[in-house]
C-alpha cells in the first residue's frame, strides 16, 4: 500500500502562499530542477514547502545549515505531517577529536569521540524509513553528505521473517550477528539480540520497541512487537524485516576481497614511506592497519571502519563515498533552507 503525504492543520494557505505553492508545483512538474523561494522570516515558508510536498507527493530531503534550525524544521514538519514518516538526521557526535600524528616527536593522537546513542537511533530510523516507505521527509544538516555505507548492501543484507517460515534458530542468530547486532543475555539496548530457548528478542537499532520471534522447532510460530523494558506484548504481527544495527556493513562475500584490497594499498603506502625514509610513519600505519584487518576478520568490524569504505564498497580510488542522498530513490526533492548558508 502506497502512503500519501497529508497535511493535518487548522490553517490554510493565505496571502502570497497560494501563489508561491502553485508556482513551485508547476515548475517542478514542468521539469525545472532549481527554484528559489524568497520571503522574510514569519511569512510561513515551512508551511508553503509542506503544501508543495503534499502536492508533489515525492520523498523529500530538507537541508538546514545547523542542528538548531534542523530541529526547528523537524518539529514543524512532524506536526504538519503526523501520519507520515518525518525524520531527523544530524551528526551523532557529542564530542569529536580527529586522529593526528606529530612526526617531529613521533606522537600519535588516536581519534576520540563520544556518540549520542539517541541521535544514532534517529539516523538509522531515517535510513530505514527511506528504504521501506515512500512518504518520507528527512530533515538533515550537512551530515547528509558524509559517508554512511552502501544503501544497496544495507538493504540487501536485511532479514525478512514471517509467521510459518521455516528457518533454524542458529540461522536467525547468525544473520543478526552479521548485521552487527550484539548478543547479550541481560542488557537489552538498541542493536542487541537476546536468546532464551526458542524465543529470540531483537531490539532493532532504529526502533523504540523490540521484536519477539517465537519458534516451534524450525518454524516461526509467532512474531510480536514488545516493550523493550517490561516485555509486555504491544501487538501481534505477521511479518517483519530487520535491518542492520549500523550503517557500515561488511558482507561475508565482500569481506575477503576488501581485506586483500586494503592490504595491497597498505603495501604501497608503506613502500612510499620507506622510500622517503619516514620509518616511524611506515611502522605506525602498518601496525594500525594490520590490527584493523585482524578485527575485521574476527569481529566483522573495527573502530574507524568508515576509513575503509572505498574498499568495502568496491569503489575506485578518488570516488565519493555513499551518503544519505544515495538512500533516496532517483525521483525525490531537495529543499535547502537558508540556502545562502547551507
Amino acid at each position: 500500500m502506497i502512503s500519501k503525504f497529508k497535511i493535518e492543520s487548522d490553517f490554510i494557505p493565505s496571502g502570497d502562499q497560494p501563489k508561491a505553492i502553485k508556482s513551485l508545483v508547476d515548475n517542478i512538474k514542468n521539469g525545472n530542477s532549481f527554484q528559489t523561494l524568497l520571503g522574510a522570516t514569519g511569512t510561513g515558508k515551512t508551511f508553503t514547502i509542506a503544501n508543495m510536498i503534499q502536492e508533489i507527493q515525492k520523498p523529500t530531503l530538507v537541508m538546514a545549515p545547523n542542528k538548531t534550525l534542523a530541529a526547528q524544521l523537524y518539529n514543524e514538519l512532524k506536526e504538519l505531517f503526523p501520519e507520515n514518516a518525518v525524520h531527523y538526521f544530524v551528526s551523532y557526535y557529542d564530542y569529536y577529536q580527529p586522529e593526528s600524528y606529530m612526526p617531529i616527536t613521533g606522537l600519535y593522537i588516536e581519534k576520540d569521540f563520544s556518540v549520542n546513542e539517541e541521535i544514532e537511533r534517529l539516523r538509522l530510523a531515517a535510513t530505514h524509513a527511506i528504504r521501506t516507505r515512500n512518504d518520507v521527509i528527512i530533515v538533515a544538516t550537512v551530515s547528509c553528505i558524509y559517508g554512511i555505507g552502501d544503501p544497496k548492501i544495507w538493504t540487501a543484507i536485511s532479514l525478512n521473517l514471517e509467521v510459518g517460515q521455516i528457518i533454524k534458530r542458529k540461522e536467525i542468530i547468525k544473520r543478526l550477528i552479521l548485521m552487527n547486532y550484539e548478543r547479550k543475555e541481560v542488557e537489552f539496548n538498541p542493536g542487541v539480540v537476546r536468546v532464551r530457548g526458542d524465543i529470540i528478542d531483537i531490539f532493532p537499532a532504529y526502533l523504540n520497541t523490540a521484536i519477539r520471534i517465537s519458534l516451534f522447532g524450525d518454524v516461526i510460530e509467532s512474531i510480536q512487537e514488545i516493550h523493550h523494558i517490561t516485555n509486555n506484548i504491544i501487538k501481534d504481527i505477521s511479518n517483519c524485516r530487520i535491518f542492520p544495527a549500523t550503517h557500515f556493513i561488511i558482507p561475508e562475500e565482500n569481506k575477503e576481497k576488501a581485506l586483500v584490497s586494503i592490504e595491497e594499498e597498505l603495501e604501497i603506502q608503506v613502500a612510499m614511506f620507506m622510500k622517503e625514509k619516514r620509518y616511524a610513519e611506515a611502522q605506525w600505519i602498518e601496525k594500525r592497519t594490520k590490527f584493523d584487518l585482524e578485527m575485521m576478520r574476527e569481529m566483522g568490524w573495527c573502530k574507524g571502519v568508515e576509513n575503509y569504505s572505498r574498499h568495502l564498497d568496491g569503489r575506485p580510488p578518488g570516488s565519493p563515498p555513499m551518503c544519505l542522498i544515495d538512500y533516496f530513490p532517483k525521483d525525490f526533492l531537495i529543499v535547502a533552507d537558508e540556502s545562502h548558508i547551507t
